[in-house]
């Protein structure tokens, strides 16, 4: 975003055109309309060796306006506010429109009329990383590589190390009277480094995102991180084929359950494209696991106040002591399927709404995650995966992974070519130890999870 131009003059000047392009859709024909508008300002450096690989910084604006005439459904987008560009999008989604299938459950969301800004106390706009220096980001990129080869000297080679950062204005309007808007900031540091010795190569990588620049992990403690995650990989082996207990590191137990979104979305489950389908208000996992999703996190990467089309946000508890309690629904999906939304619409200037969570997380638990390993006679630790995991419509789990070997408590050695496998629901009911050190590192975030019991599959 231009410095001379401030995120209030960015919000009237989106809000200016998405009533203008919603007033003229109605003119056009439009029986309903609405349309999501933003502008981003977008910096990314990447430096691999001590060279600089990319540097890029973008400004980018766009719409989406999406029209219902007849039931009938048009959707068109642009890049260009000119009156040229604008009147054709307009001309474009109402002839879109007019050529697709009639839908009964097409059309707005019941959102409550009248204007609505992200609230502050929300706090998901930070002044100090737009004015952040491009020099200052550069610099940091060069000590995360920096930082990881001190953290151990056979850190020798990187694949990329970098920071990214961005703000954003957003603003929706609708034909009957709703009026969002939003503003957030985001800042990102990875590291992703090579350990080399005797020929062998073993590469790791540690990130940490945020809106708030304070909230940030050190740049030296990224790099020192990623580092010491590569040399740790160095000696892998596979293990036997065996049945273990399986612990994820706190990034790995997010990504596990975050693979579970497309089984919870209710147009999926509609479709009997989910195992869940018939399993909602049942017992899905152990009755200590819950899964929240919260978009009203202060601070929260993911957070919002309302969805993508206006409605509400809450806190809710999809899996709630083990109970499966909702699926996710934009309004089209609950119209369809004969259930209230549950303002968990998604969407970007460039597509349709779709159902999503804000800020997924499984609540801390009561176990020191230390102590987990300490208590495991032989286990293995996840601490990177491999391939997709989880398939959503049979309920089967199986991934390569790598990570560290336990015998009697401790470390003894990590692991690499191994497959973890199970069945997901057996896998839900199986976690039995829940780590306290829930830990965020963007939108997810989840503590260390131990599942007592899955297949290994190494030599």
């Amino acid at each position: 975003m231009a410095v001379e131009e401030g995120a209030a003059q960015v919000v009237g000047s989106l809000l200016t055109v998405g009533e203008r392009v919603v007033g003229l859709a109605r003119k056009r024909g439009a029986d309903a309309a609405d349309l999501l508008a933003s502008r981003s300002t977008d910096f990314e450096v990447k430096v691999a060796e001590g060279e600089i690989v990319t540097l890029t910084q973008a400004i980018t604006k766009g719409l989406g306006l999406r029209v219902f005439v007849g039931g009938r459904l048009g959707f068109c987008t642009t890049s260009d506010f000119g009156d040229d560009s604008l009147e054709h999008a307009v001309n474009k989604a109402i002839e879109l429109a007019r050529e697709s299938a009639v839908d009964e459950h097409n059309g707005l969301a019941p959102a409550a009329v009248g204007r609505r800004d992200a609230s502050p106390e929300l706090e998901l706009y930070d002044p100090s990383i737009p004015a952040l220096p491009a020099e200052t980001k550069i610099t940091w990129a060069h000590e995360l590589e920096r930082a990881a080869r001190a953290a151990d000297p056979r850190v020798t080679r990187f694949r990329d190390s970098g920071v990214a950062s961005g703000e954003a204005v957003s603003v929706l309007v609708t034909s009957a009277g709703v009026v969002r808007t939003m503003q957030s900031t985001g800042i990102s540091l990875w590291c992703n480094p090579i350990a080399v010795h005797d020929g062998e190569l073993q590469t790791e990588v540690w990130f940490d995102s945020r809106t708030h620049l304070a909230d940030l992990e050190a740049v030296e403690s990224v790099g020192k991180t990623a580092g010491r995650r590569a040399a740790r990989m160095l000696g892998a082996k596979p293990v036997k084929t065996q049945r273990v207990p399986v612990i994820f590191e706190p990034a790995q137990a997010a990504g596990l359950l975050s693979g579970m979104l497309p089984a919870i979305d209710g147009d999926m489950v509609h479709k009997r494209a989910s195992f869940l389908a018939d399993a909602l208000g049942t017992g899905i996992a152990n009755p200590g696991l819950s899964l929240i999703d919260d978009p009203l996190l202060q601070r929260g990467v993911g957070s919002a106040p309302f969805d993508a089309e206006g409605l509400p946000t809450q806190r809710r508890a999809i899996i709630d002591h083990g109970r499966l309690t909702t699926f996710l629904y934009d309004s089209y999906t609950a119209r369809k399927t004969g259930n209230a939304p549950t303002a968990s619409a998604r969407r970007s200037w460039a597509s349709l709404p779709c159902a999503g969570p804000f800020n997924l997380h499984v609540a801390a638990g009561p176990d020191d995650p230390e102590a987990i390993v300490r208590r495991s006679e032989r286990a293995l630790i996840v601490t990177r995966g491999l391939g997709r995991g989880l398939n959503t419509v049979s309920g089967e789990y199986s991934r390569g992974a790598n990570g560290l070997w336990v015998e009697h408590g401790e470390v003894v050695h990590p692991v690499q070519e191994v497959t973890i496998a199970g069945e997901f629901l057996t896998m839900l009911k199986g976690i039995d130890r829940i780590g306290a050190d829930l830990e965020f590192r963007g939108a997810a975030g989840a503590p260390t999870l131990r599942v007592a019991e899955m297949m290994v599959s190494g030599s």
